[in-house]
Formats: structure tokens, sequence, C-alpha cells
């Protein structure tokens, strides 16, 4: 919709506000005892009238999304004109008045059904407000017959009128109690339907106390009844009218405690009534009836109190997402089970999700609650009446359960078995694997303390490659407690600057990179960071014996940081060393992958030492399942549109390579040790496939693991243009790559070297 047609919707709006001002106003004057007859009543007909052509107005112009409930608004202000009508055709009172009344008040019963519509809010929500259910209806039963009691001894029980007059505001009452005392925060249309609602009963009210004021104060009655469908044709023209009838519309529950606060008018309506009756206001109430009403009222509210209190209790002792206990009430129920059991020895099964975080990232919070829902109904499914489970925060859960020696599945095979299926949700399948650590839970050990023993196998069965279970050993508590030590050292090395002595030091080493293409003999065209950790008490570590715990410390972007920057230094270094042209390869974890500015990081560290990025390939690993994270696509794109390379490692040990292929922009598959064996076997198919794939793609071929001479020539007939491995030089320090390269004679661009490099390969 354009701008014009914006401006004028607006001042439709503005016109709406002042025809509902004049309405409103009209039904005051109608009100006024000095209005003539004729003249009151006349005005009553046209407010009608007009608050219901504003509500067809508001109708057309919003376009609900439960048409029945306004198709019901607009019989209730079609009844208003009707009666309007019927009074100012009307010449005496004879209880036309009364009965027009009736009428408004039976069509209103038709809102009731779609008012509470809107206070559904799920299972759990009405599982919540029985309570209030019971209160509301015990008090309406208590004031039926207090009212009953009142016509009975007015004599007008016998008027067809006011019973039915009487029994249509009892409803009311009943509907804006609940909703008045359970509810906060409605949608405004809702708020406006309640009002009229509420104007309407209380006309009604008191017709039914002092019928005399329906004949002989007809212009009161009439200029009420005005305001109750003018404010129903406000609700009809507010935007929020299209969620009428919807639980959207309902607010939200109040909490227990301000529920009981705010129903405590309810006890008060029935000695209301009683005091009303005794300064005369109201006819005589029967004290028989006060008296036991009271009563009644006051122990619902004791037992409400009770059951708040109870829940809140429970509350307090129950997760709220999965509602299994939580770690306070994990040990009572834990004893209440051994005691079912009649003291059989348990088993503590600590069960922490994998990667669970990734689906909260990459599908949202929705899924990954739903997830955990199911997972804690697969969990009680398993281990059924012999388990209690508990989830205790995140995506970790607690299982108490006991097997008998003789069963074929131990708890770990229950626990697997029942996350082995594929979660699906909005028909996409989710596989969830778990790390579960057990601990014999036997009488007489403490709880907490098998909980920390489960809590070291469950690390244990994260370190030893998730989705697994371990139970629990002494050896794992040193295994566990050095990862983590582990971990401590690497967070000194990397964020405060430890002395050598006590965490040691990492060292950047550079594997050659040659080129199996250009020329007979392969060329030197760069080389692969790799960085080894100097351990002051266990010596030099590999990769595989600490980037994990860097990852598990939330240190591995760092981590990488400090290996580019070591590296692209060692570069520029050679540049001035007169060994220039290399290109340099370095491996980016899943940790600087999720890292906000990953391009702008590594642009800012290459332009600090002259490198231009061309040079630079930046590595992903197969192996290491990335999440269709769409902003770790755009930060790779990124990258790859400032000039740097992007390479795809240990090609063929994973399971996502094509998706990888297809998601991100790669430049050159590095085809793992295991695939570049095949080129010396005698089924080189699948070799061939992936370089048609490749060629398909537009993308290089690099051979890792080169180790006999014998396998160069099968490679470059494959169309492999580079390789790395013993063959052509194993990973050395930094200052040793210019002289390996002058030595061998294999220097990119170095004319000289294809003599040499014979027999640097011979050797």
């Amino acid at each position: 919709m354009d701008g014009t047609t914006d401006e004028g919707r607006g001042t439709m709006g503005r016109r709406a506000v002042a025809a509902l001002g004049v309405l409103a106003a009209l039904s005051v004057v109608v009100a006024l005892p000095g209005v003539a007859p004729g003249t009151g009543t006349a005005l009553s007909l046209v407010v009608n009238a007009g608050a219901f052509a504003l509500a067809v107005v508001g109708v057309r112009r919003h376009r609900p999304v439960l048409p029945q409930a306004w198709v019901a608004v607009l019989a209730l202000l079609a009844t208003g004109v009707a009666t309007a009508a019927a009074s100012l055709l009307s010449r005496t009172g004879d209880g036309s008045t009364r009965w027009s009344v009736v009428a408004v008040q039976v069509v209103a019963l038709v809102l009731v059904p779609f008012v509470v519509r809107t206070l559904r809010r799920g299972a759990g929500s009405d599982r919540r407000t029985w309570p209030d259910v019971v209160l509301t209806a015990t008090a309406g039963a208590l004031v039926v017959a207090q009212v009953l009691g009142m016509l009975r001894a007015t004599g007008l029980a016998d008027d067809p009128a006011v019973l039915i007059g009487t029994a249509a505001d009892i409803v009311l009452a009943i509907v804006l109690l609940r909703i008045l005392t359970t509810r906060t925060g409605v949608a405004p249309v809702t708020t406006l339907v309640l009002l009229a609602a509420g104007v309407l009963l209380a006309i009604a009210a008191l017709g039914t106390a002092r019928a005399d004021l329906l004949d002989g104060s007809r212009h009161l009655v009439h200029g009420v009844q005005g305001l109750a469908m003018v404010l129903l044709a406000a609700a009809a023209l507010h935007p929020s009218m299209r969620l009428f009838g919807t639980p959207c519309a309902g607010g939200v529950l109040r909490g227990d405690g301000q529920r009981l606060l705010s129903v405590l008018p309810v006890f008060c309506t029935v000695p209301l009534l009683w005091l009303l009756g005794s300064v005369h206001v109201l006819p005589d109430v029967a004290v028989e009836v006060v008296a036991p009403s009271g009563y009644v009222l006051a122990c619902a509210g004791v037992g409400w109190a009770a059951l708040s209190v109870r829940r809140a209790e429970r509350s307090a002792e129950r997760d709220p997402l999965t509602d299994l206990v939580n770690r306070r009430g994990l040990p009572l129920a834990a004893e209440e089970l051994r005691r079912r059991l009649h003291g059989r020895d348990l088993h503590l099964c600590l069960v922490d999700l994998d990667d669970f975080k990734q689906i909260n990232d990459t599908r949202g919070h929705a899924v990954g609650d739903a997830l955990l829902v199911e997972v804690a109904g697969r969990l009680r499914q398993a281990v059924g009446q012999h388990g209690v489970v508990s989830r205790t925060g995140g995506d970790e859960f607690i299982v108490v359960v006991w097997t008998p020696e003789d069963h074929d599945e131990g708890p770990a095979d229950l626990l697997l078995e029942a996350l082995d299926a594929p979660f699906e949700f909005h028909r996409l399948p989710y596989r969830v694997s778990a790390s579960i650590g057990i601990a014999p839970l036997r009488a007489g050990v403490a709880f907490e303390e098998a909980l920390v023993d489960a809590d070291i196998a469950m690390y244990a069965a994260k370190q030893a490659g998730k989705g697994r279970a371990l139970v629990y050993r002494p050896q794992l508590r040193e295994k566990v407690l050095g990862g983590l030590v582990m971990q401590q050292e690497l967070r000194s090395l990397l964020l405060q600057g430890g002395h050598r002595e006590d965490v040691g030091e990492l060292v950047v080493v550079h594997q050659p990179v040659v080129d199996l293409v250009d020329g007979v003999t392969p060329r030197i065209v760069g080389v692969e960071a790799l960085v080894r950790w100097e351990h002051p008490r266990a010596g030099l570590l590999t990769p595989d014996q600490f980037l994990q715990h860097a990852e598990d410390a939330g240190l591995g972007a760092r981590l990488d940081e400090h290996v580019t920057t070591r590296a692209l230094r060692d570069l520029a270094h050679w540049d001035a060393a007169g060994v220039g042209g290399l290109h340099l390869a370095v491996n980016l974890g899943i940790g600087s992958l999720h890292r906000q500015g990953m391009g702008r990081w590594i642009s800012d560290l290459a332009a600090r030492q002259g490198i231009e990025p061309g040079r630079v390939h930046l590595e992903i690993t197969e192996h290491e399942e990335l999440p269709d994270d769409p902003r770790i696509a755009a930060s790779l794109r990124e990258v790859v549109a400032a000039g740097f390379h992007l390479d795809l490692d240990d090609f063929g040990i994973g399971y996502t390579s094509l998706s990888y292929m297809r998601r991100f922009p790669v430049s050159t598959v590095k085809l793992d040790r295991s695939l570049t064996t095949l080129a010396t076997g005698g089924d080189t198919s699948l070799l061939e496939g992936i370089a048609a794939l490749c060629r398909a793609l537009d993308m290089d071929i690099l051979a890792e693991g080169v180790e006999r001479a014998e396998q160069v020539a099968p490679l470059r007939a494959l169309g492999v243009r580079r390789a790395q491995g013993h063959l052509f030089g194993t990973a050395m320090a930094a200052a040793d790559v210019p002289g390996f390269v002058r030595r061998t004679g294999l220097a990119a661009g170095d004319p000289a070297g294809d003599s040499a490099g014979d027999s640097a390969l011979a050797s």
C-alpha cells in the first residue's frame, strides 16, 4: 500500500474516534432525567444505530481472524437497535423496557464462548487454573442462592423477565470474575468487550433489585445501555479486534499469589449482598444463606491457598520445561526409588548431549527446547518404573536406574538405545548423541560422591570421541583431571603469558608443499603451518593431544590467531631472506569460524606483515562437523572475496565433504593420506571419480601423506596439482626452511632446481 492509502486509513481512524465521542455524549444526554421522554428514546435509537454502523466499518476494515465472534457482536448491537426502536414505538412503561433489557442480556450470552476461548493457553495452563474455576463456580452458586432468596422475599420470583435476566446476569458475572481474577495484560479489544459486558451487567442487576427503575427511569436504562453499545463499537474499530476470540487476546495467566489476592472480592460478594440488604438498598437477605456462604467460601479460599503453596513447593523441585525432577529434587526421588526397589543397588548415569549448542545456534531455541522435551520422554520411557530421570540444566540429564544382573542390557545400552532413533521436527530429522558417565550408587554411598564419579566418566566419554558411555574407574579420574589441568595451562599460555618453565611453549613448524604439475621435478611452492606444544613435563605434544582441550576451554580461536600470527611473521622473514614466493597454509578450527569479524582479523594480520592475501590458504577440516550456519558461510565468502584461498582439509575421512563443497567457497581439496595410498593400488576408480568431481567444480587437488616416489606419477596423471608428505620434507622449524629450500634446490621459480630435485626425491 502506498503512503496515500495509509494516510487515508489514519484519517478514517480519527473520524471514527470523533464519531464514538459524539455517540458517547448522546448516551450521557439520554441518561439525564430532564430530557423529554420522546427525545431521549429517539436519541437512544440514534446511538444504537450509530454504534452498529461503526462496528460494521471496523469489521470490514480489520478483517478479524475469527469472524464468528464479530457476527455475535453485531447481533448484540442489532438487538440494541431493535430494542431502542421498540421503546420509541411504545407509548407506556408496561414492561416493554424490562423485556428489552432481558433481550440484550440473553443475546450478550452469545459472546461468552468467544470470551472463554481467549482463556485457553494449553493443557498446562488449564491444569493451573482449575482451582480458580472451582472457586468462581462456588461463588457463583452461592450468589444464585442469595439472589433467589431475594427474589422470593420480594415476590419477583414469578416474573419470567426477572428470572431470565437474573440467569444471564449470573453467567456474565462468573465470566467477568474468571478473567479479572486469573488474567493480566489482555488485549484492548477484550478489555472493551468486558467493559461493555460489565456495564450491561450493572444496569441489569440494578433492574433486578429495583424493578421499578426499568419502567420509571427508562432514560437511565437507555443511556447506560447506549454506553455499552458504544464500547462494543470502539472494540470493533480497534486494530486488536482481529484477535478477539483467540488465545492471543487473552493475556497471560497471573501467578498463584496474584490470583489469590485478586480473588478476594469474590469472598466479599455474599457479605456485601447481606450488607446492602440490611441497609435497605436491596431487599432483605436471608441470614440462613449468609452464614453457610461465608463458611464455604472461606474453606475454598484456604484450600486454594494450600494448593498454591504445594504447587510452589513442587515447582521448586521440578524442571519447568520437561517437568522432570531437578537437581534439588533428585536425591529424594532416588531414595524413594531405592525404597520402592527394596534397597537394591542403583546406577547413577550422567547424560550430556553432544554438540547440542549447534542445534540451538542453527535451528533456534524452539527446536532445541522441543528436542529436550523429546529426550526427556525417551529417557523416562526407557527406565520405566525402575528409574528416575532428572534434568539438571541445559542439555544435561541425570538418570538413576536399576537393571537386573541377568538382563541383556545394562544402563549404558538402555540409554544409548533410547537416543539412537532420529528425532523429527518440522519434517526434518535430527540425530542426537550423548556422552554418558555411569557410577554405582550403592547403599551407603553419598549421592554427591557418586555424581562426581559419573561426571568424571562422562568427561572421559567425551574425550574418547563422544556418543558413548563409560563406567567410572579410578584411572579415569587421573585422565579427566589431567585434561582440565591442560586446559588451565593452555589458558595461561594464550591469555596470561605463563612462564615457559611452568607451562612450556607453543611452537609453529612448517611442512613443505610441492607443485607436481609445473615441470618434471616437483618444486616447493609453499608450506603448511603446524603447531606443537613443548610441554615442560609431557614433552613434545602433537595437535591431536591438545587441540580438543583448547576448543573445550573456548580457546580455539585464540590458538588459531596465535599460530597464524607466528606463521605470517615467518613468511615475512623468509621473504626478507631471499626465499620469496612461497604460499602459506594455516588451519582454522570451529572456534575461529564462529568468531565475529573473522575476515577482518585475518586481513589485519596479513597486512601487518606485508603479506598479500593471495599467498595465504585457510584450511577448514572436513572431519570436524560444521553447523549449517549462514553466518559461517558468509564469513568464509568474505575472506575469499578479500583474496584468501579456502582449502578443504582431510577430504575423505568425514561425512560432510560434498555438503562443504556446496556450502563454502572451496578452491582446493586436500586428499587425506588414506586416499593418497590408493594411487599405487590396482583400483584407482575412487580417485578418478574425485578428480572428475573437482574438475567439474573447478577445484584444485592437493595430496597429503605422499611418502614414496612411485606415488608421484599416478597422482600427476589424475590431475593432482600439489602434494606434501615425508617424500618432500617433514615439518621443520621456521629457521630451517630457507636452508632446506636452498639445499634441495626445489624452490619455486628456481630454474636450477630440476636436476637437484631428482637427487632429493631419490634420497
